[in-house]
């Protein structure tokens, strides 16, 4: 009996590691895949605890945007950088050698 509670205990640590690894290097593809499943879930007909579901699991809206300065997408211009994207108050990397 301990063998078998052991065994989920470790799958359910193992798999919560992978929807975080998933998570973080495939945000979009997650963030699409979770509005799927609460779509999914949160249908006419089915169950109050089931729609309930759904809707915990909806993505929120994004923070970023055009005009947000994150640049993440490369698509839109942040402020303060120029067509070569070299930012103004970019500084050169030192190296210093410990005595």
């Amino acid at each position: 009996m301990t063998d078998y509670l052991q065994e989920i205990i470790i799958g359910v640590i193992v798999f919560a590691a992978l929807l975080s690894v998933i998570r973080r290097l495939l945000p979009a593809w997650s963030r699409g895949r979770q509005q799927a499943l609460a779509q999914w879930l949160d249908r006419p007909g089915r169950g109050n605890a089931l729609r309930a579901a759904g809707r915990f699991l909806r993505p929120g809206e994004s923070a970023g945007g055009c005009g947000s300065g994150c640049n993440t997408c490369s698509s839109c211009d942040t402020a303060g950088s120029d067509t070569t994207g070299k930012n103004d108050d970019s500084k050169p990397l030192e190296f210093r050698r410990h005595p």
